[in-house]
């Protein structure tokens, strides 16, 4: 019984550490944020894709993430990203409006699904609030 009340504390501390996004997680923190690191900015009347490396975090940049047709996909993972920018995938509608920010492959509890394949979803939903996703390693 002890071991169990051990276990669920821990899950649910675990828990509220991933639910909290962190103060930066605003839509205009996030693009000032990447305007800051890249020289390149989101082109108007493009729906735009730009793919991070995190700071501090080992990987190597890989294969460049599968995006949507009709997305230009901007690589700055060639230099780590600033600790403010824990995203590895950043994306923009074509009237400039983040859409997403978080890893390019979404874990849960069952296999990854690919980032790539919700975004066109996320660009159809007109107004919506954007989904950031913040991640502590941004290798996927």
């Amino acid at each position: 019984m002890l071991l169990l009340a051990v276990w669920a504390s821990w899950s649910a501390a675990s828990l509220l550490l991933l639910a909290k996004p962190p103060a930066t997680a605003s839509a205009d923190a996030i693009r000032q944020q990447l305007q800051a690191f890249a020289s390149t900015t989101a082109p108007r009347g493009q729906a735009v894709a730009f793919q991070l490396r995190a700071a501090g975090c080992g990987c190597a940049p890989g294969a460049a993430a599968s995006t949507p047709p009709g997305l230009r996909s901007i690589d700055l993972r060639q230099r780590p990203a600033p600790a403010a920018l824990p995203y590895a995938l950043v994306v923009f509608d074509a009237a400039d409006r983040l859409v997403y920010a978080g890893p390019t492959q979404i874990e849960g509890c069952g296999t990854p699904i690919p980032a790539a394949t919700l975004i066109p979803r996320l660009l159809a939903a007109g107004n919506a609030s954007p989904l950031i996703l913040p991640t502590h390693c941004a290798c996927r």
